[in-house]
């Protein structure tokens, strides 16, 4: 019987979200609890904003970097990422300023363009 659990390869689970979900990767060291608390509280209260941008919260903090397997881009490297439909890194701050700026960054994105028009979701 062995202890060890399986890593998530966070490619690979990024990668299963191609075309479906834009992605905002968290990655911090536990000590920066402002910086989480207000990362998880613009998820938190932002819902229906992010919702209407199929955006997915990626949060790893602390160790809980050990569950996974990191791509060599994210290695050693803290912050927030925006990561779009194809997979590539569109964004990236290692503090909150990302999150200001993120519908703007999302909106004007030739995908987002085509969903505004045929989206219906209204959010306040």
């Amino acid at each position: 019987m062995s202890n060890s659990t399986t890593k998530i390869n966070l490619e690979s689970y990024i990668n299963s979200l191609l075309w479906e979900k834009r992605i905002v990767l968290f990655i911090s060291k536990a000590k920066y609890v402002h910086f989480i608390n207000e990362t998880d509280d613009f998820f938190k209260n932002n819902s229906c904003e992010n919702e209407a941008r199929n955006l997915k919260y990626i949060r790893i903090v602390g160790d809980e970097i050990n569950k996974y397997v990191m791509p060599d881009r994210y290695i050693n490297k803290y912050g927030i990422w925006l990561i779009g439909y194809d997979g590539q890194d569109k964004s990236h701050s290692t503090d909150i300023s990302l999150l200001k700026e993120i519908y703007n960054i999302i909106d004007k994105m030739p995908v987002r363009k085509r969903e505004i028009t045929e989206q219906n979701k209204i959010c306040n």
